[in-house]
């Protein structure tokens, strides 16, 4: 139980963290996604939620492949043609860093998870 909990503060912790982070780097670098320069986009919020619980949990039951599988999705949903302007390049800067830093987060989740029981500071917390 001491596990879960653990986690999952942790989890929801960083996630609040993270949508801060995403909202305003979004802001910066292009403000008419970043819900029209208005604050968080929460739909945005949700779907990198959902992204990081898909990748976590794939990757602690060892799937792997659904790293490939969600750069695909990722890819496939993007793919725009005709569009050579500063903005929309500025947009794939910003679209990339920011999936390569979910993905990131999604397999230090994992790694938390499987390694809990080896982490010092875990095991002073659950005793």
């Amino acid at each position: 139980m001491c596990k879960f909990v653990t986690l999952l503060v942790i989890y929801l912790v960083s996630e609040v963290i993270l949508a801060f982070i995403f909202s305003a780097i979004a802001q910066l670098y292009y403000k008419e996604i970043a819900n029209k320069g208005k604050g968080i986009d929460f739909k945005s919020v949700l779907k990198g939620i959902f992204e990081r619980v898909f990748l976590a949990v794939s990757l602690i039951n060892n799937l792997p492949h659904a790293l490939t599988f969600f750069s695909a999705l990722k890819l496939a949903t993007r793919l725009k043609h005709d569009e050579p302007d500063k903005e929309h390049n500025k947009f794939n800067d910003y679209y990339l860093v920011g999936n390569l830093a979910s993905v990131l987060v999604a397999i230090i989740y994992s790694w938390l998870y499987l390694n809990f029981d080896t982490i010092e500071l875990f095991r002073r917390i659950c005793g």
